[in-house]
């Protein structure tokens, strides 16, 4: 679905409170093994996707863990003791 059916242009439609939940360090591509290694270097920058992706929904949250990677609710009792 990622591929075929990119949704960034429908963010500004979601009408929730909207918590957005980044690790600093994913680097996390899909489809990045398919990319030229010129594409492949400016996938995965997710501090700069996850602010763009908060100031285009409405009412967003962006709670940043710059140490962490990919899913850092899953890696880290950082971001449970955060209160999330």
């Amino acid at each position: 679905m990622i591929f075929t059916q990119p949704v960034i242009h429908e963010f500004g439609n979601i009408s929730v409170p909207t918590t957005l939940i980044i690790g600093g360090k994913d680097r996390t591509t899909p489809g990045g093994n398919r990319a030229s290694a010129e594409v492949a270097k400016t996938l995965g920058h997710y501090p700069k996707l996850g602010r763009a992706a908060a100031a285009a929904i409405p009412s967003a949250t962006l709670v940043e863990f710059p140490e962490l990677g990919h899913s850092p609710q899953m890696g880290s009792d950082k971001v449970a003791a955060s209160g999330l």
